[in-house]
């Protein structure tokens, strides 16, 4: 007995050591801890104040900007609402209506046309076939689309502006025999055009690999489209069933601002929050100027003596609405105001509407919205006020961006539909091609973008001639430069000369006039210089 009592005393001791022994451990651990928390914070502090670039540092009035995830999951969250935004601007907003039309107007014009080229490499062009093609390519363009609503030109531009405003469009290649499809074009071959809205953002499924309505292999590239069998904002209704349509012939014209982005962005969407910003401003300050415009005059009072008692009438014509006379004075040319009372008299009011420095402000907001759209200020604000030089340097500057986004519609839809053109011809037989030919070599042709615009015709038109003279550029060049086809230019050159020698009209003036003219209007404009 008495050993068991001394064991369970020694337990006791034991166990009460090891309890202070555990408490004072964890005493310790939190005093670590709490050293290691505030280490940290400190070290994080050291770290943002130790950043080089100021703007990286956050303060109170200023906050860092926070990443919002990849382009797709922007395009995921953003994409639907900025497409309806962007539609309600056209609809409801001249300015945005007019930036529009600028863009395709300077992007695609009355249509990109193609000339055909077609030639081995190092090899001259063959006449014969570039004049077939061209033949077929006329017949087709006034009916290249599954509706016959539109000739090409219109296509292009109700896709470029469905590409700029909704961020995005697709269209179909339908080659060949397709069911109740019956082609316009004699060539077996057209196009239907889609919105974005037939694609949904919201369709996705991993395990497939489908992202927003686009299928893709593992490297990314769209295999195929899903795509509703209905436009979901028909009056007569719409399902959600969907049907995959294979990417061989389904394509994507997107306007894409960040790496594997799928699906496009509105080229509004810096600019919106201006716009709307415009919109209400000038709404109020219409409001305004009626306000001020509906007030005319004032009755200016005499001394409160000359005042009949309250109760008593106010004097003049007394109407009652609702129980309380109306003082009225009509307005009229060459009204006399005889029924005033004794001390009072009348005054105009003057406004200060319209708001002078309205201009100054809508001015500069437009210029800003140019900028984050890609239109030119001038074209925007319909403001053409400045020198030659000023318009000029505007005019090369923003010249570029139409440049790279006709490139682009060249690129994603313009070659495409010409190169299946030209394969639906070979295959049904409207063309031969000759021995040894591909498809390439058949469909090499020259795409006529609109032209820049002059602003001075007569300086323009002597830069070019002297740059042809010096050997900088070509004739064809300079003949696509305004828009024409040079094969044809030199047909109509040539029937006007034989016109010429029919008809014999007055000798046009010696060469050495026409030098000596030129010479002397060379003089002229560098003198001006």
């Amino acid at each position: 007995m008495a050993t068991a009592a001394v064991a369970r005393d020694r337990l006791s001791v034991a166990i009460s050591h090891d309890r202070n022994v555990r408490a004072i451990e964890a005493r310790s651990a939190d005093v670590v801890t709490a050293k290691e928390t505030e280490l940290a914070q400190r070290s994080e502090q050291l770290r943002v104040l130790a950043r080089a670039h100021e703007v990286t540092r956050p303060s109170r009035s200023r906050k860092l900007a926070r990443d919002w995830g990849s382009g797709n999951a922007i395009a995921g969250m953003d994409a639907r609402q900025l497409r309806d935004q962007a539609r309600h601007l056209e609809r409801d907003l001249d300015l945005a209506d007019n930036a529009l039309n600028v863009l395709v107007q300077n992007t695609v014009g009355s249509g990109i046309d193609v000339l055909s080229a077609p030639r081995l490499p190092g090899q001259p062009i063959n006449r014969d076939l570039a004049l077939q093609l061209d033949e077929l390519w006329d017949v087709w363009w006034d009916a290249p689309e599954v509706t016959r609503a539109h000739d090409y030109g219109a296509c292009q531009q109700l896709l470029a502006r469905s590409w700029l405003r909704d961020g995005e469009a697709f269209y179909q290649d339908l080659s060949g025999g397709v069911p109740y499809l019956e082609h316009g074009g004699g060539v077996p071959y057209s196009i239907e055009m889609l919105e974005a809205d037939l694609v949904p953002l919201d369709f996705n499924d991993p395990s497939r690999n489908i992202l927003q309505g686009v299928e893709r292999n593992a490297w990314g590239r769209p295999v195929a489209y899903h795509v509703y069998k209905q436009h979901p904002g028909d009056p007569l209704g719409w399902t959600t069933e969907t049907k995959r349509v294979s990417a061989e012939v389904m394509h994507c014209i997107a306007h894409l601002k960040r790496l594997h982005q799928v699906r496009g962005l509105s080229v509004f969407a810096s600019a919106m929050s201006r716009f709307e910003d415009v919109k209400d401003y000038e709404e109020s300050e219409r409001i305004a100027a009626k306000v001020a415009a509906s007030m005319t005059f004032q009755i200016k009072k005499g001394s409160g003596e000359v005042y009949q008692p309250p109760g008593e009438g106010l004097g003049g014509v007394a109407l009652m609405q609702q129980g309380v006379p109306v003082r009225e004075l009509r307005m009229a040319p060459g009204a006399i105001f005889d029924d005033l009372l004794p001390g009072e008299s009348i005054e105009s009011l003057g406004t200060d509407r319209p708001n002078p420095n309205a201009a100054t402000w809508r001015k500069e907001q437009l210029r800003a919205a140019a900028g984050g759209i890609g239109v030119s200020y001038s074209s925007l604000s319909l403001d053409y006020n400045g020198t030659y030089s000023a318009q000029r340097q505007e005019l090369v500057e923003k010249w570029g961006s139409y440049l790279m986004l006709a490139e682009r519609f060249i690129a994603l839809f313009v070659r495409p539909t010409r190169q299946r053109f030209i394969e639906a011809a070979v295959l049904s037989g409207r063309v031969r091609m000759p021995r040894g030919w591909t498809l390439r070599h058949l469909a090499a042709s020259t795409y006529v973008r609109p032209i820049m615009p002059w602003i001075d015709p007569l300086k323009e038109a002597y830069a070019k001639g002297e740059a042809e003279d010096r050997g900088w550029v070509s004739p064809q060049q300079n003949t696509l430069q305004y828009g024409n086809n040079p094969d044809e230019v030199l047909r109509q050159r040539q029937d006007w000369q034989q016109q010429q020698q029919q008809l014999q009209p007055a000798a046009p003036a010696p060469a050495e006039a026409r030098a000596q003219l030129r010479a002397d209007l060379s003089r002229d404009m560098l003198r001006d210089i």
